[in-house]
């Protein structure tokens, strides 16, 4: 039996924090009542000791708000909750703000008043214009912090910043519109040039991509040159490498086939890290993300391992007959080489029945590789909200759940956090909660096939003919395509305007190539669409 966090807490006197309480089951939150009691003290069954709480140990606890968008979480029930001291937080006033702001970003007080007035613009305007959602639909204070750390040196930089953090994580117009006018009132009113308000089509323009290291270092790979650069896929890499450049978690919103995951590949192979990919399903769990104990297997193979390491730091040592910490220690070998220490665990691990395996989340947090969760909607909530100390600004991850001590993982330097979802609606997915959705960088992924979407029209063209390459007609097969399915969605009405995803168009596109060489090419794009 080990001791859990709580217990040691106890005896040694330890500010203990239990984050996201209403998250827990309701039977461990009940076997904490005698220790919030006058009497102040728990029951380990396992042993049958009663351990009493040092003097200086506090208990704290904290929570989102019960049901609502904040999806998972229970109200707790009121023989527990009154044992607590209970605090509500309400909104920072705005000249408080500003001072955290200045301070803990090491920004100028000037920047970081413009920036609180940009939030009480936004907040004022979902109030006004959607007066059953939450104030903060537009702008939490999490992005003004997100903001606020990619330190732009100038207004319109500040501007192009803060319109890429806010307003394109928006799913409509609309609300783009309401952030880019606030963002030009408050930041560049002022200016006596129109043309110095926000460009955005400047702003994922072919020069500016070829501009960035990111690219420059794509372009060398030679399986780079099947990507098709429409403006989506501009702005998704512009928006998606900006993001990791400042160490920010990343959201990828959108529809099937929209290239949310392509864009994770092909910004891991720019920056010459691996890409550790974990496909959550509604069984997924938090094992899965961070590790677990496994059963220890091939223990021939890790002695050998180990007596590998011990013949390259002790060459004239015979190591032949070490395969336990002890026969390592007869050796009196100098303990200052490294490799010895690495022996060393692997002896005892080879000892062990189990043992601990990082998950994709912790080798990547380690390595300082690309760590891509895609569908992450489709896992439950208890799974997602423990990942939250990854996403903070400090990026660190304490694996309880490890035998001993809890060990906490740093990330490195190089580490990026990026997840892909698909909008609530479809089949088992949901929204994300509140709180672990503003904890990321948002960004919201229009599909090309979408005539609803703001990509150039010449987008899905491109695309169709880059696939229909190698056959004559590739251009007046797309053309046609393109044309049969606009009179069902807008003349017919036979099509709803979100039946057909990127995937089917492609899927399109290659069936006529392939029957190009059996068939003409107008009856192969008809069989085609029959398809």
């Amino acid at each position: 039996f080990r001791e859990g966090l709580l217990v040691r807490a106890l005896r040694e006197g330890h500010w203990l924090v239990l984050d996201e309480l209403n998250l827990a089951p309701s039977d461990v939150l009940e076997a904490l009542n005698r220790l919030l009691d006058d009497n102040r003290e728990l029951s380990v069954p396992e042993t049958g000791e009663t351990v009493r709480p040092h003097p200086h140990f506090m208990l704290f606890a904290t929570q989102n708000p019960a049901g609502g968008a904040y999806g998972g979480r229970k109200a707790l029930s009121r023989a527990f909750r009154n044992r607590f001291v209970e605090l509500h937080f309400g909104d920072i006033p705005a000249a408080e703000l500003q001072h955290i702001i200045a301070d803990s970003c090491a920004v100028p007080p000037s920047h970081a008043e413009l920036l609180v007035r940009v939030y009480g613009e936004l907040t004022a305007a979902r109030a006004r214009t959607r007066i059953f959602e939450a104030a903060h639909g537009l702008v939490t204070l999490r992005d003004l912090f997100r903001w606020a750390r990619r330190r732009a040196l100038t207004r319109p930089e500040l501007a192009e910043h803060g319109y890429m953090l806010l307003a394109e994580r928006a799913r409509t117009a609309d609300d783009r519109s309401v952030v880019r006018r606030a963002l030009e009132r408050v930041l560049l009113n002022d200016r006596p040039d129109r043309r110095s308000l926000i460009d955005v089509d400047a702003l994922y323009s072919e020069q500016r991509v070829r501009e960035m290291p990111e690219y420059q270092a794509l372009e060398k790979m030679p399986e780079m040159h099947t990507v098709v650069w429409t403006r989506a896929m501009r702005r998704l890499f512009v928006l998606s490498a900006l993001c990791l450049r400042h160490e920010e978690p990343v959201l990828l919103v959108g529809a099937t086939g929209c290239g949310k995951t392509t864009v994770c590949q092909m910004l891991a192979q720019a920056l010459s890290r691996r890409l550790h990919v974990l496909n959550c399903h509604q069984g997924t769990e938090a094992s899965d993300v961070i590790g677990g104990q496994r059963p220890v297997r091939n223990r021939a193979a890790l002695v050998v391992e180990a007596q590998t390491l011990l013949q390259q730091a002790a060459p004239s040592a015979d190591v032949s007959a070490v395969d336990t910490p002890s026969a390592l220690d007869a050796l009196n070998l100098s303990s200052d080489d490294s490799r010895l220490a690495q022996a060393r665990a692997l002896l005892q691990r080879a000892q062990g029945l189990f043992a601990w395996h990082d998950g994709p989340l912790v080798q990547a947090m380690r390595h300082g590789d690309v760590f891509l969760m895609d569908e992450l909607n489709l896992a439950d909530d208890s799974v997602l909200e423990r990942l939250n100390s990854a996403l903070e600004p400090s990026r660190t991850l304490v694996l309880a759940e490890q035998a001993g001590d809890a060990a906490t993982v740093r990330a490195h330097a190089s580490f990026a956090f990026v997840a892909t979802m698909n909008p609530g609606g479809d089949y088992g997915k949901r929204e994300l909660s509140p709180a672990l959705r503003n904890r990321f960088a948002e960004i919201w992924a229009p599909s090309a096939a979408d005539p609803d979407s703001d990509a150039d029209a010449d987008d899905l063209q491109r695309l169709l003919e880059r696939r229909l390459q190698g056959i004559p007609e590739a251009a007046q097969c797309a053309e046609a395509i393109l044309k049969f399915v606009t009179w069902l969605r807008q003349d017919a009405r036979l099509l709803p305007a979100d039946a057909l995803s990127l995937r089917d168009f492609l899927c399109w596109a290659d069936f006529v190539k392939q029957a190009r060489s059996v068939m003409p090419a107008p009856p192969a794009v008809v069989h085609g669409g029959c398809l």
